[in-house]
């Protein structure tokens, strides 16, 4: 599937946070990360991911890869595929397949994420702790997402 993706760094993700309540974007529940990243060192565009959520005292992880194929300033159009829930028995079977394929892990990273979304348009909101950073992620689609990009870019957001 096809993913259409603005990502800021960000100051702060207060600003983000208040912007999407302020504007009625529906919010899902606060979900603390980790995710482990794999390329693929024949081709840096491909990686897999390994996400491990905690919900509700219980950890699920899954597994999904993307393959970035239009990359300009913060614009990232991007082929992604649908999540696979997994077992903790897999994990290690799946990072032997990646072995095999080529990839090899290049981050691995603890963060809280803020899910919102209205029209067409979801906010991935990122607080990361490890390494500390902030990355806001504006997808969905296309003239929806340039329409609140511009806004977002406008109100100067990103600079809070």
């Amino acid at each position: 599937m096809e993913e259409y993706e603005y990502s800021l760094k960000a100051r702060a993700v207060e600003p983000f946070l208040e912007y999407c309540k302020k504007n009625n974007y529906e919010a899902t529940p606060a979900v603390r990360q980790n995710r482990k990243v794999y390329e693929n060192k024949f081709n840096k565009h491909i990686i897999a991911r390994l996400t491990t959520e905690e919900i509700k005292g219980e950890e699920i992880t899954f597994f999904d890869s993307k393959n970035v194929g239009q990359e300009n300033d913060n614009l990232k159009i991007s082929s992604e595929s649908e999540p696979l829930k997994i077992n903790k028995e897999d994990i290690e079977t799946i990072k032997s397949i990646l072995d095999v394929m080529g990839f090899y892990q290049s981050a691995d990273n603890y963060r809280t994420r803020y899910v919102y979304h209205k029209d067409g348009v979801k906010f991935e909101i990122d607080d990361y702790t490890i390494p500390n950073m902030k990355v806001v992620a504006i997808e969905g689609e296309r003239s929806e997402v340039e329409k609140v990009y511009k806004e977002v870019v406008a109100l100067g957001l990103d600079k809070r």
